[in-house]
């Protein structure tokens, strides 16, 4: 396969990695630590993630629970919790938080099928950027005479191939996260 072609192929697979993680930290309703571990925290005169400071667990469905490694940032973790707006109440007894996990109501079930939406249509735009981007280069080396317009077209066509592929496939993803939210 062609360099540019592997190029555009590991960027793709870097954008849906990013979009499985943006849709894995949408919260549907069950204790999920994927949903609180990319929260920053101020800690040792820097930010850090959560899961950088603590271990994250979900010992039920409606319950986190974080054991941060260093009792002297607890009350840095909680502030961070609660700043971050993500409608948890965290409670602390030494260097564990636990996190009640409150069910959903029907209003912000729809709000956050909004936001699935909103993620699936940035994916499909960065693979429109990533495709532009590849054609300008194929364009510069078809000008020097690398390649004829049979590769070019031949180039295209494969490129055109792996973006539909991978647009069905975040159309797949996103269609599972908005059942993950209906159902419950």
């Amino acid at each position: 396969m062609d360099p540019v072609l592997n190029e555009a192929n590991t960027s793709i697979q870097s954008a849906i990695e990013h979009l499985k993680h943006e849709l894995s930290s949408i919260r549907v309703g069950r204790a999920n630590p994927a949903f609180i571990e990319n929260i920053p925290v101020e800690a040792y005169d820097t930010r850090l993630k959560l899961l950088e400071v603590a271990n994250i667990s979900a010992p039920q469905p409606n319950l986190l629970t974080v054991q941060v490694w260093d009792a002297s940032i607890v009350h840095n973790v909680v502030k961070a919790i609660q700043e971050a707006n993500l409608g948890l109440n965290p409670s602390f007894e030494g260097a564990i938080i636990r996190l009640p996990i409150p069910p959903l109501t029907a209003e912000r079930r729809e709000e956050l099928i909004k936001v699935v939406h909103l993620k699936k249509e940035e994916t499909k735009i960065n693979f429109r950027q990533i495709r532009q981007d590849i054609r300008a280069k194929w364009e510069q080396e078809k000008e020097a005479d690398v390649f004829g317009e049979d590769e070019w077209q031949r180039r295209e066509k494969i490129l055109q191939e792996l973006i539909e592929k991978s647009t069905v496939f975040i159309e797949e993803l996103g269609k599972d996260k908005v059942k993950e939210l209906t159902e419950l």
